[in-house]
């Protein structure tokens, strides 16, 4: 029994990254262990996540949309550093070991807000996290800071070219607002809004429309590979310089 609440994730992901987690301090934001069966001394599958923020928590549903929305921000931060990454996933729930029935995400975006800790704690929980991986790190900004929020959301949403568009408008107005230098290649960028814009070449995930095939097409095509690497380098500069520039 994990020791921040008496409700316990079963997460389903990549064992190896899981693995890895149960065997540093890690964060009371997302804390992760398990994968040992004691009564054989061996390894096992069987990682289970508990949280902080389900500590005072009596309601059912409230854990369960507390559970999916951390588990989809760890998502979005992987998807981040990879465009193809190994989805987590909850399997089931537990309540003071006792298996509570499933209850699906509603989809609503909102901060969770302020751990319940003074600043010297939160800051070491967050060293702590960021010494585990910067996915948990980024978990802990997007508790209570928008910008963090939505880049995560928005990586958590199907790679394509609409949400990569609107990721990369989003992350602008973001720097736009922190006077940050986000260092884009205009050439590329060029190229990416060309392609995410372009019926023809993205179609029927494009922004427009008929009138885009009409258009000679002289700006170079990019594969959704490199358009996953431009935003996420995007997003990456931004946080890096907002967030990380001194840690």
């Amino acid at each position: 029994m994990a020791e921040y609440s008496d409700w316990e994730f079963m997460l389903n992901g990549d064992p190896h990254e899981l693995r890895q987690f149960t065997s540093q301090i890690g964060s009371r934001y997302f804390h992760v262990y398990g994968g040992i069966d004691h009564w054989n001394d061996c390894p096992n599958e069987d990682f289970r996540m508990t949280t902080l923020y389900c500590q005072d928590i009596d309601d059912i549903n409230t854990a369960w949309q507390t559970g999916h929305e951390l588990v989809g921000l760890f998502n979005g931060a992987s998807h981040l550093f990879s465009k193809e990454f190994w989805k987590l996933s909850i399997h089931r729930l537990l309540h003071k070991e006792k298996e509570i029935h499933y209850i699906a995400p509603t989809n609503q975006a909102a901060l969770l807000g302020p751990a319940p800790f003074d600043q010297e704690t939160i800051n070491m929980e967050f060293k702590n996290g960021k010494a585990a991986s910067h996915k948990i790190a980024l978990i802990h900004l997007a508790t209570e800071n928008k910008d963090a929020y939505f880049i995560l959301k928005y990586f958590q949403m199907p790679g394509d070219w609409s949400t990569y568009y609107k990721l990369m408008e989003a992350i602008e107005s973001f720097a736009k607002e922190k006077s940050v230098d986000l260092k884009t290649n205009k050439a590329v960028q060029k190229s990416f809004t060309n392609t995410a814009n372009n019926f023809s070449l993205a179609g029927f995930d494009s922004r427009h429309g008929f009138k885009d095939l009409v258009k000679l097409n002289k700006t170079p095509v990019m594969t959704i590979e490199q358009g996953h690497a431009f935003v996420s380098q995007m997003a990456k500069t931004y946080l890096g310089s907002v967030y990380f520039k001194n840690t």
